[in-house]
C-alpha cells in the first residue's frame, strides 16, 4: 500500500455555469474508467487543492476537484448567492454534468459537512463517503475552536490573546471580525483578515495565501454570522438515514478545530470506520495523517469493487 500516490497535472480542466451566475473551477485527474469521486474541500473559501489528490489511487479513481462557488478560481468572488443549499445543488449539478449515475463523496473539514448534507439530499447518487477533519459547524464546535475557554485557546493561550483580545464569546467575537471584514475602510478590512487567517493556520489549517486573506475571511465569517444556513439540530436527527452507506472517517485526536468527541458520537451514528490519529496536526504535514487517508482510500476502493460485482 502506497504512503502516498503521485500528484500531476489535470487531465481536464472546467468551467461549469451554475445558478445566480456564478462558475465553478473543476479539474479531472485519475483514470477515466476509474470509479468517480468528487473532493469537497475546506473552508468555506479554501479553494481547490490538488495536493489532496496524493491520497487516491489514480489508476482506480476518476477524480474530481472543484473550486466552491465564490473561491479560487471560481467566479465570481462573492457573498452573494452563496449558502449551504446552493454548494449542494452546485453539487448535484456537477454529477449530472458529468452524466454520472453514482458517486463518492470526500470532504475535509467543512467540505465533510458539505458531503454529509448532499448525501442527505441525494442518497441515491452516493456510493460511499471518506470525511476527514471533519467541522461538524455546531455551537459546540464554534466554543472548541473559537471561545476563550475552548481547547485551541487553551492550547495556544498567547496566540489566541492576539486574535481575541476582548476574550469575547464566539458569537460576539464572529459578530465583531464579521464588521470589521465589511468595514468601508479597506485598512480595517485587510487587517481583520490577517488576524483571522493567522488563527486558522494556528488551528492547523494548510497554509493560506496571503493574497486570499480577504475573500477566505469574508466567506468563513458570512458563514458563522448566519450559522452555516443550517439547523444542527435537524442534521443530527437525520444523519442515521446513511448508515446504509460504506463511511470512512480520519481524524486527529487533538484536532483543535473540531472536536474529536463529536467526531466519534459522528461515527458511530454512521456506523463508519475510524481511523484515529493520534498526534497533532494535519495532513500534509503530518505523514502519519496522510498514510491514514491513503489506507482509508485504498479499503474504499477495495469496497466499492465488491459491491460492484455484487451488481
Amino acid at each position: 500500500m502506497a504512503l502516498s500516490y503521485p500528484v500531476g497535472a489535470p487531465r481536464q480542466v472546467y468551467h461549469l455555469a451554475v445558478a445566480h451566475g456564478h462558475q465553478l473551477e473543476i479539474e479531472e485527474h485519475g483514470n477515466r474508467n476509474g470509479f468517480p469521486l468528487i473532493v469537497c474541500h475546506d473552508g468555506p473559501g479554501a479553494g481547490l487543492n490538488r495536493a489532496l489528490c496524493a491520497y487516491f489511487n489514480p489508476n482506480h479513481y476518476r477524480l474530481f476537484l472543484y473550486s466552491q462557488r465564490g473561491c479560487g478560481h471560481s467566479t465570481p468572488h462573492s457573498c452573494e448567492h452563496n449558502n449551504l443549499d446552493l454548494l449542494v445543488a452546485d453539487l448535484e449539478q456537477i454529477r449530472d454534468h458529468f452524466g454520472l449515475s453514482r458517486w463518492s463523496l470526500c470532504g475535509e473539514g467543512f467540505g465533510a459537512l458539505l458531503a454529509l448534507c448532499y448525501a442527505l439530499a441525494y442518497p441515491r447518487q452516493v456510493s460511499s463517503l471518506l470525511l476527514w477533519a471533519s467541522y461538524l459547524a455546531a455551537t459546540e464546535d464554534h466554543a472548541w475552536s473559537l471561545g476563550p475557554y475552548g481547547a485551541a485557546a487553551q492550547f495556544y493561550p498567547q496566540q489566541y490573546r492576539l486574535f481575541n483580545p476582548e476574550q469575547l464569546d464566539p458569537e460576539e467575537l464572529v459578530k465583531d471580525y464579521h464588521q470589521r471584514l465589511f468595514d468601508v475602510n479597506e485598512l480595517t478590512q485587510i487587517e481583520a483578515a490577517n488576524a483571522w487567517c493567522t488563527w486558522q493556520q494556528q488551528l492547523g489549517r494548510q497554509t493560506i495565501e496571503h493574497d486570499h486573506h480577504l475573500q477566505l475571511a469574508k466567506l468563513q465569517l458570512h458563514y458563522l454570522l448566519h450559522r452555516f444556513f443550517f439547523a444542527d439540530e435537524r442534521l443530527q436527527k437525520q444523519l442515521a438515514g446513511l448508515n446504509r452507506l460504506p463511511v470512512y472517517m480520519v481524524h486527529g485526536r487533538y484536532d483543535l478545530r473540531c472536536s474529536f468527541a463529536r467526531v466519534q458520537a459522528l461515527a458511530t451514528v454512521l456506523q463508519a470506520q475510524l481511523q484515529i490519529v493520534a498526534e497533532l496536526g494535519r495532513p500534509p504535514e503530518n505523514e502519519v495523517y496522510c498514510q491514514a487517508l491513503c489506507r482509508a482510500t485504498d479499503h474504499m476502493y477495495l469496497q466499492l469493487k465488491r459491491s460492484r460485482c455484487k451488481d
